[in-house]
């Protein structure tokens, strides 16, 4: 019999009383939801109810939305998406001292979705809107399989019959559960289009920038106005304020090929005076490159393959290592 997955819908925190209620009554469900967003929300308004949250995820009775910040849906870019894991999974790192396996999302538009997950460290996808079990490759031939067709119910809209007559998972268990059978599975492949950030994105990117050109340590400002752009806020002044009429010196750091774009460059977020930098491949060819940047001491060759995006990190003696999104 396939497990019933009960998910979390409604966000109120009636709902989600009831839902621990229910927890508390029926030893074997499992509950399923709550984001970044949401879980930041409920802690401000009730850190009681909060701890109660967290105590279940501990118990591994109630499994998170690990991706984007708030669930974020539709067209996105690179440098937007990329964002919402790395705080996404900041938070639960930070508040829960666990790594999820599983990136939820709902719809999201992105030709470099599986890159990205694969490279958050991610083993695998579930997207709410998807119907069946896909394998889903990026123009880079970075693959991730997609998990659908769950039986999902609501967990408010359940009764005490429903639950002790059936058995319940949770998403992430589940959909890594596909591993262990036969994956005779379609494969979509998505095709390379660059998405290119919007206005205010670029110029949080440009500040980003320009805080390690001048050695401003504004990652926590930078941050909250990165949260603020997800959930919706006009930061477009903030950002501009931040970068001060300044323009980021193009020279800092060279790529000898004119393929590979310089994507971000950034401090790293634990204040430790690490600098983040990725590089993308942007002409569809594998090539070696060496990548100079004489402000950091620093000076290194690696491979990158066609569309590929890469992520390094460089310490205060200069040395460089290759690094997940969400390191």
């Amino acid at each position: 019999m396939m497990k019933k997955i009960a998910v979390l819908n409604e966000f109120s925190i009636e709902a989600v009383r009831d839902a621990l209620q229910k927890l508390d009554d029926f030893p074997k469900l499992i509950v399923n939801g709550l984001n970044a967003y949401q879980l930041n929300e409920i802690e401000s308004i009730d850190p009681i109810l909060f701890g109660a949250i967290g105590k279940r995820i501990a118990d591994g009775r109630w499994f998170p939305e690990v991706g984007t910040w708030c669930g974020e849906k539709g067209k996105i870019s690179e440098a937007n998406l990329i964002k919402n894991i790395l705080y996404s999974a900041l938070y639960f790192k930070d508040k829960f001292g666990k790594k999820f396996r599983v990136f939820h999302g709902e719809t999201v538009y992105n030709n470099a979705l599986a890159q990205i997950v694969y490279a958050a460290e991610f083993d695998a996808c579930y997207i709410k809107d998807e119907k069946e079990a896909v394998w889903l490759d990026s123009a880079d031939d970075s693959r991730v399989l997609v998990g659908g067709a769950l039986d999902v119910v609501d967990i408010n809209d359940i009764d005490d019959d429903f639950i002790n007559a059936n058995e319940f998972g949770s998403i992430e268990d589940e959909v890594i559960g596909l591993y262990s059978q036969p994956l005779d599975l379609k494969t979509v492949r998505l095709g390379y289009e660059i998405s290119v950030p919007t206005e205010t994105e670029s110029l949080l990117l440009e500040a980003e920038k320009l805080a390690v050109q001048n050695g401003d340590k504004i990652n926590e400002e930078l941050g909250n106005l990165w949260l603020g752009l997800f959930v919706g806020d006009d930061v477009k002044e903030d950002a501009e304020k931040l970068i001060g009429g300044r323009s980021f010196d193009d020279k800092m750091l060279t790529v000898d090929s004119d393929e590979v774009e310089l994507v971000e460059m950034k401090y790293a977020e634990d204040e430790s005076g690490d600098v983040v930098i990725r590089l993308k491949e942007t002409a569809g060819k594998e090539k070696t490159l060496f990548v100079m940047c004489d402000a950091l001491n620093a000076g290194f060759r690696c491979q990158i393959l066609p569309y590929e995006l890469q992520t390094f990190r460089i310490d205060k003696d200069g040395f460089v290592t290759e690094i997940f999104i969400t390191e």
